[in-house]
């Protein structure tokens, strides 16, 4: 079974930040928390089977602070810096972490360049070297080559599939979907982080759980596992100063969550309908949300899920009642709410309950009869 590889670099870019000053994409960390806050992040990670890149300047911190640590396999970033293939120094060899090169754009790419990398992988020892660990060339950019890849844009780098490391921009929203398909076409590692470019920048390669679902759905063996405590790395990350969207792909509270009438009542038929991947295996849960866009079926499994007994004959109140109040709050309705319109309809015809302010609004001649 060929062996897949997702290596999380979340650590490396914050570290790059911290040093780099004030940022938007800066960790709210002080030194001292980011030490403890990364011997966490790196725990967790490799738990659920990613490998984790740890930047030179935490190596030792790390060891010292964490057991757990000490014992964990762990990828270093001694690496070059990004520079043009072609200005590569090969003195790199005896680095432990991998050697960077970059793409900046596909237009000049072809199989020259291609045999060039493989050349320099030779030359930068991209084999086990003494600490059982690997040296791989990180290819970066290549933000535009998705419409190439129909092209052969893959095939002039598969060559060097078991030393290439391939880590796509997304300057044109793609970086995803360029990493799946070099997996796909026999690539063995993609170097990415735990939310991708909506959290860290367009630099920041792929979104790695989003790379991982969109396998497993096509029925690739990833070898992760646990991925059911990604909710835990979104804690850490907010820990860390981040805020992730509820609607983010895989990590978002709300992905789940479903108000149209037709989905719910398709999901309740057959979530596989509208789900590529079951919520608990992400370690989230399928929530009905009641709004204007609700229809009977929503309010039969939402009133089931609440424990409410619905009659048959008030369905169609009750969904009046709902549709009028999220038109009028322009919100979705709480389930405190839902609860209190299901009581509302219950009351019989022609016997209408008054509110205190109700009551005093009606005219005095009418209250005294």
């Amino acid at each position: 079974m060929r062996t897949i590889q997702l290596l999380d670099i979340t650590l490396s870019l914050f570290s790059t930040a911290m040093r780099s000053g004030p940022g938007r994409r800066r960790p709210k960390l002080s030194h001292e928390e980011f030490t403890s806050w990364a011997g966490r992040w790196q725990v967790l990670l490799q738990d659920m089977g990613f490998l984790v890149e740890i930047p030179s300047d935490l190596l030792q911190p790390l060891h010292d602070a964490s057991p757990a640590a000490q014992k964990a396999e762990s990828y270093t970033d001694q690496h070059a810096p990004l520079l043009p293939a072609a200005a590569k120094d090969a003195s790199k060899a005896d680095e432990c972490g991998p050697t960077t090169v970059r793409t900046n754009s596909i237009a000049g790419t072809n199989s020259l360049e291609a045999s060039n990398l493989g050349a320099e992988a030779s030359g930068a020892g991209a084999a086990s070297v003494p600490d059982g660990q690997s040296t791989w060339l990180r290819m970066g950019g290549c933000d535009d080559a998705l419409p190439f890849t129909e092209l052969g844009f893959f095939d002039k780098f598969i060559t060097l599939r078991d030393v290439l490391e391939f880590c796509p921009g997304d300057q044109a929203g793609c970086a995803t979907a360029l990493a799946v398909l070099w997996l796909l076409r026999g690539g063995k590692r993609v170097a990415g982080s735990i939310g991708g470019p909506a959290l860290h920048g367009t630099s920041s390669g792929p979104a790695l759980e989003e790379v991982a679902l969109c396998l497993e759905s096509q029925g690739v063996h990833t070898g992760l596992s646990n991925l059911h405590k990604l909710p835990e790395a979104v804690a850490l990350l907010r820990t860390a100063g981040f805020r992730v969207s509820p609607h983010k792909a895989v990590l978002g509270d709300h992905i789940f969550a479903v108000e149209s009438g037709i989905h719910v009542d398709g999901i309740a038929k057959n979530p596989a309908l509208y789900e590529t991947y079951p919520p608990e295996s992400v370690g989230l849960a399928r929530s009905i949300v009641i709004g204007k866009h609700s229809g009977r079926a929503a309010l039969r499994l939402k009133t089931a899920q609440l424990g409410i007994d619905l009659v048959e004959t008030h369905e169609n109140r009750l969904l009046a009642a709902v549709q009028k109040m999220a038109m009028r709050q322009q919100h979705s309705l709480s389930d405190r709410q839902f609860a209190a319109l299901c009581a509302s309809v219950k009351t019989p015809f022609g016997k209408k309950r008054h509110t205190a302010a109700q009551t005093e609004s009606r005219p005095l001649e009418k209250r005294h009869g």
